[in-house]
């Protein structure tokens, strides 16, 4: 069974290619679900990250409000290190029960982890092959205001803590260019499916 690490900066449309690898039958562990779901109340980052920040982070209801946190760390590298540190320990565990699991079910032959911080959670140790998403930054800043209602210094913030893309494309043993339109990515996209996935299985597209 080969895993993919699938990365790239916020806005390069990681989203559209997991998409379409999970419709060609990969299992797709989506480990910035898996951070939503582990600073949930019970949950066991929830804590942590309350005491650190405080309850003004919270709703009516005790809820982490993520866009408040958000708003703080990402003009706050010292307050964005504790939460990456908090939660990657959590996001880490579960993608390996989340392997696992699959390994044992033996009913996909390609898991796909779709990681934003793949690289610097230390990931791409447990991947077979590193895919990144390239688009240009202008292009990713309009996405992620339109995608998560932000303004464009917001986005423009967001995208600045993340690493430049000598970094991710040092670690790539793919890069799919998604500057251009939806087919453009389509494109390449089917290209690699036959010739890295299907090939291999002993499959026909």
């Amino acid at each position: 069974m080969k895993i993919i690490g699938l990365t790239g900066g916020t806005g390069s449309g990681k989203s559209v290619v997991c998409t379409y690898l999970k419709e060609n039958g990969a299992y797709v562990i989506d480990a910035d679900q898996i951070a939503h779901d582990i600073i949930k109340k019970g949950m066991p980052a929830y804590e942590e990250i309350v005491n650190y920040f405080g309850e003004s982070i919270l709703d009516e209801n005790r809820n982490i409000l993520r866009k408040k946190l958000g708003s703080i760390v990402f003009v706050n590298e010292e307050k964005r290190g504790f939460l990456n540190r908090c939660t990657h320990k959590y996001i880490i565990q579960e993608i390996d029960r989340q392997i696992e699991q699959e390994r044992q079910k033996a009913e996909s032959t390609v898991i796909v982890l779709d990681a934003p911080l793949l690289i610097e959670a230390n990931l791409q140790n447990r991947c077979d092959e590193v895919w990144v998403v390239f688009a240009q930054e202008e292009v990713r800043a309009k996405r992620v205001m339109q995608r998560d209602s932000i303004t464009y210094q917001e986005a423009k913030n967001r995208i600045g803590c993340q690493k430049n893309w000598e970094a991710y494309e040092q670690y790539a043993d793919l890069i799919l260019d998604n500057s251009k339109d939806l087919q453009h990515l389509k494109k390449q996209l089917e290209t690699v499916f036959s010739a890295r996935i299907l090939k291999e299985n002993g499959e026909k597209l």
